[in-house]
């Protein structure tokens, strides 16, 4: 376990060569605003943080499944999921393994690593999150090499997995760094407004004094004043000068220098950095997309998620064996109100496109005793177009002619023949 506590922790990294990537560092750097930003100092903005737990933890809390292709039917088989899938390793659940997986990818570097290990016959036991900022890679290899430490791991023990990505490069770009400027104002004006609070005046400005004091009487003035009203504690308190000193305010509030609408706008500019709506980190912002919470928390998975998903999905469907692939289950975010959710699946059902062990299987249900719930059932009248059967009109019924009148009867011949 000694190798994998190494690959935990951050371990110290041997000098760069001329043939390992270069980028290997704890990045900090100062912005123009004069605040140093690193990954860690960046999550210190509530902006940040916020976007980066969005994220992480939707993607972390997403159920995920495995499938197999049905060659010629263009059809998939669901699977049980592979050990390594339900329980990562012995000391994470899926969820901490995925958020981590996040996090690197978010945070760090622009990068995450996953370390696998194998058994005797090769197949996958377990996985860890490495430390982004502890790996370095070969750039000028003909196949991937990458360093934790002094020990080297070929492709088939490391999974990289870039987050923004650009031709000529193997590693992902960083958010934060690429962000440094905005993060950076971001956490200027943070500051400033902490400072005003814990070192500002409320009656900031100079004392005018009439004469010329001693050295010693300015600076037990100048104690006093501090004294007296500086710090959050101390304002609206009264002033009183004496010896002819008079107060002249020569200080702009925080709203005359737009303090409160520049932390506004860099938490809008953080929002699209990342690409989360940004009503969800901002509730003074008023969200233009759809009417109602389902259809903006689609949005949400739509344009936020989803690229994320597609990256992790191809790239762990490539430790699977040929044919198999992963899903994260997105149903479970954009379940709609009970009353719609049953609605449709009354049409699913009736229509024949889901049957009804499905449905109960979507509302964690147990399948209908007996096996009578796989069937799909469709409308009686329903038949495919062309495929009617029409009937033949009738053929008319021929006119009826009417019977032949017979002559009425002669009585006097009649009774002249009986006579007869």
């Amino acid at each position: 376990m000694s190798l994998f506590k190494r690959i935990e922790t951050r371990a110290a990294l041997s000098g760069p060569s001329a043939v390992w990537d270069r980028d290997v560092e704890r990045s900090t750097r100062a912005s123009g605003s004069g605040v140093e930003v690193s990954p860690q100092s960046a999550r210190t903005l509530v902006a940040v943080w916020s976007c980066q737990s969005l994220i992480a933890d939707g993607i972390a809390s997403l159920p995920i499944d495995t499938y197999r292709r049905i060659k010629n039917k263009g059809k998939r088989e669901q699977l049980d999921n592979p050990v390594w899938l339900t329980k990562p390793n012995p000391f994470e659940t899926p969820y901490t393994f995925w958020h981590k997986v996040m996090i690197s990818l978010l945070g760090e570097n622009g990068n995450a690593y996953i370390r696998t290990v194998r058994d005797s016959s090769g197949q996958i036991i377990s996985v860890y999150a490495v430390d982004p900022l502890a790996v370095a890679i070969d750039e000028d290899s003909a196949v991937p090499l990458y360093r934790v430490g002094d020990v080297e791991f070929s492709d088939k023990e490391i999974l990289h997995i870039p987050a923004f990505t650009v031709p000529g490069q193997r590693k992902g770009l960083s958010v934060i760094d690429h962000a440094r400027e905005a993060i950076g104002l971001g956490l200027a004006a943070e500051e400033f407004g902490a400072r005003f609070f814990s070192q500002g005046t409320t009656m900031s400005g100079v004392i005018e004094h009439p004469g010329t004091p001693k050295p010693g009487e300015v600076a037990v003035l100048a104690k006093m004043m501090k004294k007296s009203h500086a710090g959050i504690k101390n304002s609206h308190a009264v002033g009183i000068l004496t010896g002819g000193a008079a107060w002249k305010s020569i200080s702009i509030t925080p709203e005359q220098a737009q303090f409160l609408e520049t932390r506004r706008f860099q938490n809008i500019q953080i929002a699209q950095v990342y690409r989360v709506p940004p009503h969800l980190i901002d509730p003074t912002v008023t969200s233009s997309w759809g009417t109602g919470v389902e259809e903006q928390n689609k949005f949400f998975v739509d344009y936020t998620l989803i690229p994320w998903l597609t990256r992790l999905e191809q790239a762990i469907s490539g430790l699977l064996p040929n044919g198999q692939y992963v899903k994260f289950n997105v149903d479970a975010r954009l379940r709609a109100k009970t009353a719609e959710r049953f609605a449709a699946y009354v049409s699913a059902v009736n229509n024949g496109i889901m049957s009804l062990d499905e449905v109960r299987a979507l509302e964690d249900m147990e399948p209908i005793p007996g096996g009578k719930g796989k069937t799909h059932v469709r409308p009686m009248n329903v038949t495919p177009v062309g495929a009617e059967k029409v009937k033949p009109a009738p053929a008319p019924k021929p006119a009826e002619t009417p019977p032949e009148e017979k002559p009425p009867a002669d009585n006097n011949s009649e009774g002249t023949s009986a006579s007869d």
